[in-house]
Parts: C-alpha cells; sequence; structure tokens
C-alpha cells in the first residue's frame, strides 16, 4: 500500500523547487497545517492574527475554526 503522507525531506524539496514564494508558502501551509487545497485557497490575509501569532483556517468538510501558531 502507497503511504498517503509526504516526509519532512519530501516537503523541503517540494518547496525548495517551487519557483516563487507564493508557491512556496503554500505548499508549507498546506504541510504543516494538514488543510485541502480549497481550504488554502480560501485563506485571507485577515485571517492572520500577528499580536497572537496565529492564523485561522476555516476546514470547509466539517466548518471546523482552526487556529494554529
Amino acid at each position: 500500500m502507497a503511504k498517503a503522507y509526504l516526509e519532512p525531506g519530501e516537503v523541503e524539496r517540494l518547496e525548495g523547487a517551487a519557483t516563487n514564494l507564493r508557491d512556496r508558502l503554500l505548499i508549507r501551509l498546506l504541510a504543516r497545517s494538514g488543510c485541502r487545497i480549497t481550504e488554502a485557497l480560501a485563506f485571507t490575509v485577515e485571517d492572520v492574527d500577528l499580536k497572537q501569532g496565529t492564523a485561522t483556517i476555516l476546514h470547509l468538510k466539517t466548518g471546523l475554526h482552526l487556529s494554529c501558531p
């Protein structure tokens, strides 16, 4: 059975292969938060709280708001 996740080194290689900052950040967001691509694309500047150092992601499937550092 094939694995369903990427190892940290594989994520680093993907980030290194990205040609611009936007793509590197998207890869990192997906890898670290576990969110789906549609959830990441719905992510806005207003979802970032710099004072608390958190980002809030709305999980579309469950409607759960997840705040993570």
